[in-house]
């Protein structure tokens, strides 16, 4: 009996690898990398469309838009335009020629989640799946979330996610995900060696209405983690006619001792809020958040807008103190940007305003930041409606101005830009979609210099050959 048991196994892994054969399987196999960045290097910039490790610069390999025609498209391996690529990053901010693809898979899910993480020796992203469908359809509506080592190997499916509106964050021991539509956030812990890909993990919470995700940028494997990676989620009142909620905080697994009430309906005394997270910003280890309040009396089901409110927590045990709550204003600032704490926030959209903690607002007329990127050396830099770079200075000197004239666009479709280390790298918005970057330093105010667009980026063989084509006939057009 045993025999046959061990004959049936064997016949049924003879099946697999023929049917593989037959109809061609995804293979995560990849030949080591001969030089690896440092796993135990600091990250910075984490979760976006480049990260730094060590002396690596990680970066999405531009845009190539869902790759539709054929599953093969997006295997592991047949991806260049997309793939997360490295280069060495030098200590004066200059990028080296050897741009080396490392995950050869298209980094990519909806324009809110975009991007990739790196925890020690992992690198964490999320691709349209690239299975078919019986109509040879590729399920672009399924998202995969997956690793892969630093030298390119070890690759491994994580989780199949049935649609692509998730909202998630990958921390150093979890991936959490917010299922909007069951109301559940779940941790899938990242510490396991193996993954059944069809499980979403464990349940943190349900009725969860809403989820916000801190920003955290920095990894110290040697450090005892970050307030960054804590999660914060509203849960509406159980109660028929009441219409305040509790804000929760927790870490990324869930632990029962993280998870706690912030701010509840014992935090006023015998008021009830409905509390709605706007933004948020850790600044050395001190979590800001910024909220609107709307007050309920009875079972009215109109409630009374307070206003937008900011509250910096003090240390990790985020213990919340009505008293030391600053108010920014007495109407609902939908769209902010959050400055250093002490700083206030700047109202974004038309009409663009500064609101500080003591109670002062400094309008900048109709100046409109819809498309705001970052507050950086006393300037608000954002895009205008084509794309085009501009910036204009606080002190309200000088009008606005193009960072460069030469028409560079950034693309705001499937994601926007990322600045670090005085720089801002996007997607180019052009006939080739690759990665670039801009240097602060190279915007000059008052002479109206040029800042110059540098290309970051690894070529395919066929934009090679057009680009090529284009330099050749562009020449003998002089």
């Amino acid at each position: 009996m045993r025999k046959k048991v061990i004959l049936s196994i064997i016949a049924l892994a003879l099946l697999a690898c023929v049917l593989c054969t037959l109809f061609a399987c995804e293979s995560y196999d990849a030949d080591p990398l001969k030089k690896v960045g440092d796993k135990n290097a600091v990250v910075e910039s984490n979760g976006g469309l480049m990260v730094r490790q060590g002396k690596y610069l990680y970066f999405v390999n531009g845009y190539s838009g869902y790759l539709t025609e054929k599953g093969k498209q997006n295997w592991f391996g047949n991806v260049t335009k997309g793939a997360i690529v490295r280069v060495t990053y030098n200590e004066d901010g200059s990028l080296d020629d050897d741009y080396t693809v490392v995950v050869p898979k298209s980094v990519m899910a909806d324009s809110v989640n975009v991007g990739f993480s790196i925890f020690g020796n992992w690198i964490y992203y999320v691709s349209p799946s690239p299975e078919e469908n019986r109509a040879g359809e590729v399920q672009t509506d399924t998202l995969q979330f997956l690793r892969t080592k630093l030298d390119g190997t070890g690759t491994q499916l994580i989780l199949n996610w049935k649609g692509t509106s998730v909202q998630y964050k990958y921390t150093a021991k979890a991936l959490v995900l917010f299922d909007s539509s069951k109301g559940k956030l779940y941790t899938k812990n990242l510490s396991q060696k193996k993954f059944n890909e069809d499980n979403a993990g464990g349940v943190i919470d349900s009725d969860v209405a809403s989820v916000h995700f801190i920003k955290s940028e920095t990894y110290d494997p040697k450090g005892s983690g970050s307030v960054a990676d804590y999660i914060l989620y509203t849960k509406n009142a159980k109660e028929d006619f009441e219409f305040s909620n509790t804000l929760y905080v927790t870490d990324s697994r869930g632990s029962k001792g993280s998870k706690k009430v912030l701010i509840g309906g014992d935090s006023y005394g015998d008021k009830k809020y409905n509390i709605s997270i706007l933004a948020s910003k850790v600044t050395d280890e001190k979590l800001a958040i910024y909220y609107t309040k709307t007050s309920y009396v009875g079972t009215n089901s109109t409630g009374t807008l307070e206003g937008t409110f900011a509250y910096q927590f003090q240390d990790k045990s985020l213990n919340f103190v009505a008293a030391d709550e600053k108010k920014l204003s007495s109407e609902s600032i939908d769209s902010i940007y959050p400055l250093d704490y002490a700083d206030g926030i700047v109202k974004t959209g038309s009409n663009a305003k500064i609101y500080r903690l003591n109670g002062e607002v400094e309008s900048f007329g109709d100046l409109d930041l819809s498309t705001l990127l970052t507050v950086q050396n006393d300037c608000f830099y954002f895009l205008n409606s084509d794309g085009i770079l501009l910036y204009y200075p606080l002190d309200k000197k000088s009008n606005v101005h193009y960072a460069y004239r030469t028409g560079e666009k950034f693309m705001t479709s499937f994601t926007g830009a990322e600045y670090y280390d005085e720089y801002f790298y996007f997607i180019l918005d052009d006939e080739y979609d690759y990665m670039a970057r801009i240097k602060l330093a190279d915007i000059d105010i008052y002479s109206g210099k040029d800042a110059t667009i540098e290309p970051v980026r690894k070529v395919t063989k066929s934009d090679k050959a057009k680009m090529d084509a284009e330099a050749e006939e562009s020449e003998s057009e002089k």
